[in-house]
């Protein structure tokens, strides 16, 4: 029996009952055909699915991977089954160590492994209904700069970056997310100084989820930091982003502002 079955003929709703020939001293089998799809909001290149039986212990009964946006489940049986799918996964599972639908809190990720482009996302459904996946992923886009000094006092060479970054997530978590292993993400300098006028850069950093009530030093929140010089002075300004949650684009708006004027 063949989990991924290419070019199935589906009926009565997206499930098709393939009869097995029988054999002789074989008994007649039956697979049950049933299409997956998924309702993602990034672009998906692959998809693990994991059904497990809704009844007892919820032990996995197929687990199969495609290299596209759905896939058809081969079952032996129209018992309910729950499914937990994981799209844009860089690299393969081990179902032997996913044998029940609790082992799915066991699965982390790193984002050093994840990709904007085509984010890592999972979603837990039923058979038959589009499977509902969220980014693990978050996003903070630095949208403007506007500088408030008078006159003609540029800040030059802005750069931005995170601190306090959560860089390893469980990928079946909705919310609970603390930060581990605190790092910060790479520099990243803006097009232009920042004049007279307002700059809109569209700067993106990437995250994962940190949003657990009340940070401290434990678990610090992540913060967005925009340093710059200022004749010839090293200033920084720095924005608490708290709480992140799961999928979510935070946008920036910062003011370089002398201090005492205003200024976070």
């Amino acid at each position: 029996m063949l989990p991924l079955l290419a070019g199935a003929c589906r009926l009565n709703g997206g499930q098709e009952i393939v009869d097995t020939p029988p054999q002789e001293d074989t008994l007649e089998v039956k697979n049950y055909l049933t299409d997956l799809t998924v309702d993602a909001p990034c672009p998906v290149r692959s998809l693990d699915i994991f059904v497990y039986r809704a009844d007892g212990l919820r032990d996995l009964e197929v687990y199969l991977h495609a290299d596209s946006d759905c896939a058809t489940v081969s079952l032996s049986d129209t018992l309910p089954k729950m499914v937990a799918v994981v799209a844009n996964a860089r690299g393969r599972f081990n179902p032997q160590g996913l044998s029940h639908y609790d082992s799915l809190g066991e699965i982390r990720a790193q984002l050093g492994n994840d990709s904007p482009d085509a984010p890592l996302m999972s979603g837990i459904g039923q058979l038959g209904r589009p499977v509902p996946l969220t980014p693990l992923l978050c996003t903070v886009e630095l949208v403007s700069v506007a500088n408030y000094y008078e006159g003609d006092v540029l800040a030059e060479n802005p750069r931005v970056w995170l601190e306090n970054v959560n860089t390893d997530a469980d990928i079946f978590r909705n919310q609970g997310f603390t930060v581990r292993d605190p790092s910060a993400s790479r520099k990243v300098y803006l097009p232009s100084d920042i004049g007279l006028y307002t700059q809109h850069p569209g700067t993106k950093l990437y995250c994962y989820p940190n949003d657990i009530p009340n940070p401290d030093a434990g678990n610090p929140a992540t913060e967005l930091v925009l340093e710059y010089e200022i004749e010839g002075v090293t200033l920084n300004q720095r924005y608490t982003l708290h709480p992140i949650l799961r999928g979510e684009t935070i946008q920036i708006e910062a003011e370089i502002r002398p201090y005492g004027a205003g200024r976070p």
